[in-house]
């Protein structure tokens, strides 16, 4: 069973995150804030998180970034899920920012939970090389 972090202020949208990927056979944790987040991630380790980029106390992309400069959760991999920020440029800076992949939203559940599987099965086939 994969642990999946939710960062998401919008409740309605993190109900749906959350249905979607327990009925997937997740681990779902759920944060509304960018600092909950970055805590969140250092004590419970996720397989993978799903950040919003606006939350109330700051940026989704200066989160990706701070999680991915820390060497203990750098190997967490992240998908960014937006509906404010949808321009390529907007697609481009998500992804410098050190995400896997950059979502729109209203996304489509089962390309969701593909890209998501997709993203795990990569970075659990490169960390187990590492060992």
């Amino acid at each position: 069973m994969y642990k999946l972090l939710i960062i998401e202020d919008d409740p309605i949208v993190t109900k749906v995150l959350t249905r979607i990927f327990v009925s997937e056979k997740y681990e779902v944790k759920q944060v509304g804030t960018a600092e909950g987040g970055f805590q969140a991630a250092l004590k419970g380790l996720p397989d993978l998180v799903l950040l919003d980029i606006s939350l109330p106390d700051g940026s989704g992309l200066d989160l990706c970034r701070r999680m991915k400069e820390d060497r203990r959760i750098r190997h967490i991999p992240i998908i960014i899920l937006t509906g404010d920020a949808t321009s390529v440029e907007n697609k481009m800076q998500g992804l410098e920012s050190g995400a896997e992949d950059y979502v729109l939203k209203p996304f489509i559940p089962e390309e969701l939970t593909i890209r998501a599987a997709g993203i795990l099965k990569r970075s659990f086939n490169i960390r187990n090389k590492m060992l």
